[in-house]
């Protein structure tokens, strides 16, 4: 059964993806994005490519992958998106491949279901494009806030160095919350001066909240996480993916 501070935990890095969702849909430019007929919004990515009950992992990265072969970006966004509940490691070549895509909405669709696989393998590409000068800024604010869902230590300079190019409360709480979530003392100085200093009350109390996650005075959720999965570690592979939908959900309801 999922716990609320759970849902509320995973909800606030989520959350703060909603705000991009303008920006998205109203985006043109980026990479060499490819121009599409209508925009595609947050809400639609997360809605797409559903997996059909009792589909074998192997069909759905079958499927997956003529999707990403397509021309049309809105078809590939929906081919990563079927991946998010694949348990076969072999599904992460395909989000890969979706990381370097020509249009930032497939490149989104990938990191967002890159950091809910907690795909730790993904932390050097990520913070690599965090440090871009022309990575998108509403793709960053995705790669800050999949960095904190995998939780990997690695992640924890390109983060601080976003936090400081950036103004934006939103972003800076989504960066802070990040932080917290990889629980490293390096974050401490950076952390202190945010709860001192910051504007923004909101940002200063996720600061707070980070630093005790990092003395181990407040439990991260990646921590949970991954108590959760060694706890389950023997559990059937439909209950794991149950219990996956109904986090997703949980967060559905919160974001929208």
């Amino acid at each position: 059964m999922l716990r609320s501070p759970q849902v509320a935990a995973i909800a606030a890095v989520i959350a703060a993806l909603a705000l991009a969702s303008p920006a998205l849909a109203q985006m043109g430019e980026g990479r060499g994005m490819a121009a599409a007929n209508s925009p595609l919004s947050l809400q639609s990515l997360e809605s797409s490519g559903n997996r059909k009950q009792g589909e074998k992992d192997e069909d759905v990265i079958k499927d997956a992958k003529r999707d990403i072969d397509d021309a049309d970006p809105r078809v590939r966004v929906q081919g990563l998106e079927k991946l998010r509940y694949v348990q076969s490691t072999d599904a992460n070549d395909l989000l890969f491949r979706g990381l370097v895509d020509s249009d930032v909405r497939v490149r989104i669709k990938a990191i967002d279901v890159l950091g809910a696989r907690s795909v730790n393998d993904a932390v050097p590409a990520m913070s690599q494009e965090l440090f871009l000068r022309e990575t998108p800024a509403v793709e960053k604010l995705h790669l800050v806030a999949a960095l904190g869902r995998i939780g990997d230590q690695r992640g924890t300079m390109p983060v601080i160095e976003y936090l400081k190019e950036t103004q934006d409360s939103d972003s800076r709480g989504t960066a802070v919350f990040a932080l917290g979530e990889m629980a490293d003392p390096r974050a401490n100085d950076t952390l202190i001066q945010i709860v001192d200093n910051d504007p923004n009350a909101t940002v200063r109390k996720l600061a707070q909240e980070a630093l005790e996650k990092i003395d181990g005075e407040l439990p991260s959720n990646h921590q949970a996480q991954v108590e959760a999965a060694r706890d389950q570690a023997l559990e059937p592979t439909d209950e794991k993916l149950a219990k996956m939908r109904q986090i997703d959900e949980e967060i559905q309801k919160n974001k929208y």
